[in-house]
């Protein structure tokens, strides 16, 4: 897909970096001309020196192809303004940092998903033990939905993939086994070492990691 980032510190180059490994075009905006200058030399993404709010520098960065806009400044004024203008001018999603809780009701009347940092960190902090094993790539559908990645343990025994009681609602979406990518189908078996991508809820990532550690069965 094609993705649109506005701001490019620690949170949108990092972002910028993981999607453009996902294999995605990522496309990049920031003001600050050091930070514009040390994400070109990091990461393989288009990267545009410029006001993430200003008409003609969005459009500049292709965001009437874009699939994704991404605002993750440090500022709600400016996400809020670059999410409004990216869907006037044909970017089919949007999605903001919330860096102040209070103003998640400004962003909710005009429909604009957000991510609060707030809230994730309550979440990584509850989860972090248990989810040692488990990477999240993304977290999407207005922060619920957890892209994730896993990889199976050596103790697992192969099990289909009909037979395992996923936490609902949860989805295998591929498997990577040495160079083999798979799309699973029903009777696909998974095996030890095995590196699963799966989507699930946020709430069910430690659940769905269980899953695997119990051997097939629910904890």
């Amino acid at each position: 897909m094609r993705m649109l980032l506005i701001g490019g510190g620690k949170v949108g180059s990092f972002l910028a970096s993981r999607l453009v490994s996902a294999g995605h075009f990522v496309a990049l905006v920031e003001e600050n001309q050091d930070r514009v200058q040390a994400v070109a030399d990091d990461v393989n993404a288009v990267v545009i020196h410029g006001d993430g709010t200003n008409v003609g520098v969005l459009e500049a960065a292709g965001v009437d192809d874009a699939d994704w806009l991404l605002a993750v400044t440090g500022l709600d004024e400016v996400n809020f303004v670059a999410c409004q203008l990216g869907l006037s001018l044909g970017v089919q999603h949007v999605l903001a940092r919330l860096n102040t809780p209070w103003n998640r009701a400004t962003f909710e009347a005009l429909n604009i998903p957000v991510v609060g940092i707030t809230d994730l960190m309550v979440q990584v902090i509850s989860q972090e033990v248990a989810l040692s094993q488990l990477e999240r790539i993304a977290v999407i559908g207005r922060g619920q939905l957890s892209l994730c990645e896993y990889e199976i343990p050596k103790g697992f025994s192969p099990t289909a993939l009909r037979d395992l009681e996923l936490p609902a609602p949860s989805l295998i979406a591929a498997i990577v086994r040495a160079d083999e990518v798979i799309v699973p189908e029903a009777g696909t078996r998974i095996r030890p070492g095995d590196r699963i991508t799966a989507v699930t809820t946020v709430a069910q990532e430690s659940a769905l990691q269980q899953v695997f550690a119990a051997n097939g069965n629910p904890p």
